[in-house]
């Protein structure tokens, strides 16, 4: 899949601005603070419905105005679609050709994306909601089920805490409306840690291969940790009951999806331990590309990646490794302050788009 052009108006520092993309490799070139990472969370935001920068629609808006519109052109599944999200003070609409979609888990899947970092390279040392978080993101892009139920689980958990803490308020015990909101709880889990267990499945064998590739010698392992030694209804809701009380004295879910991590090894010991940081940067990376390879293989084609000054992070064997798995057969889109000291043929062929200010200054 790839975008051809997109359209801002009046987001973040961008007044009017069209962009048109070459199908493989572009690049935004600018000084800091001049809207390469706008035009990437754009992109972004185009195939997501949200930000990776913030969570306050707000900020997306630009200053003195009262809304903001980022729409563009995809080919996906050798369909061309039309995307659009409408931002406003109130919130966001999403639209694909032309008709308003109601619920995100019905607009994310069309158009695919994958969004690599600097705070990324954090994630082997980062606390276990990070990895949850990418596993949550991803798994969500290729199946609008994980994303429907992941939405109805974490509303319902929200409830019961908020039920919790009632209850402890009031010094009551548990109940018929805490057995239910349980039973609800229990029964959306069996899925999404099935779907959880497939996917880091995929995100083991790619990475692993792919670790080869950027390492060589040191065997990479990453598994999903689940609190539930047992996974059905029955086993979930037990334990649930099991520990009502102790839920009703924290005022909170203790147990639950929401506490789950990935654990990634490599030979054999804790990454986060052991792991020296060109290590856990190899690492990542292999993830990252990993991410890519599982999305070509569910549904058929490679998504588009976004790398945000990401190749400042690397040195120059990582940076190799990476721009030549890229080449050739993944639109990618790459923000810099310069280009000086990178000589691969994937820079020199890419168009370069040199942003001032919110505007587009030139091409080359």
């Amino acid at each position: 899949m790839i975008i051809k052009d997109i359209e801002l108006k009046h987001f973040r520092n961008y007044d009017h601005q069209e962009l048109v993309f070459d199908p493989l490799i572009n690049i935004f070139v600018g000084d800091n603070a001049q809207g390469k990472t706008n035009a990437l969370e754009a992109i972004y935001l185009l195939s997501s419905s949200r930000s990776f920068k913030t969570h306050i629609i707000e900020d997306m808006i630009q200053f003195n105005e009262q809304s903001a519109v980022v729409s563009g052109h995809v080919i996906s599944n050798n369909r061309p679609i039309t995307m659009k999200i409408a931002l406003t003070k109130k919130g966001k609409k999403a639209f694909i050709n032309m008709n308003e979609i109601a619920r995100t888990s019905d607009y994310i899947g069309y158009f695919n994306a994958i969004l690599f970092l600097p705070e990324d390279l954090q994630l082997i040392q980062g606390s276990p909601r990070l990895r949850r978080r990418l596993l949550d993101q991803e798994i969500a892009k290729i199946s609008p089920i994980y994303a429907y139920n992941l939405a109805k689980y974490q509303s319902l958990l929200k409830e019961r805490n908020a039920y919790l803490k009632q209850l402890s308020e009031q010094h009551k015990q548990a109940d018929t409306y805490l057995d239910v909101l349980s039973e609800q709880l229990a029964s959306l889990q069996v899925d999404l840690i099935n779907r959880r267990q497939a996917f880091v499945s995929l995100l083991n064998e790619f990475s692993q291969s792919l670790y080869q590739y950027i390492a060589e010698d040191e065997a990479l392992q990453i598994t999903y940790h689940c609190q539930y030694k047992e996974i059905s209804e029955q086993a979930i809701l037990a334990k649930y009951q099991d520990n009502y009380s102790r839920d009703i004295m924290y005022r909170t879910t203790v147990d639950g999806i929401h506490k789950d991590d990935l654990h990634i090894t490599l030979n054999q010991h804790n990454a986060t331990l052991y792991a020296s940081q060109g290590q856990q940067r190899s690492i990542v990376l292999a993830m990252k590309i990993a991410l890519l390879e599982i999305v070509r293989k569910e549904v058929g084609e490679y998504p588009i990646l976004l790398l945000d000054d990401v190749l400042s992070e690397l040195d120059d064997t990582r940076k190799e490794k990476l721009l030549n798995l890229i080449s050739n057969k993944i639109q990618t889109f790459m923000t810099t302050t310069s280009l000086d000291g990178i000589d691969h043929e994937v820079v020199k062929k890419a168009k370069k788009l040199v942003i001032s200010s919110g505007h587009l200054e030139g091409t080359y």
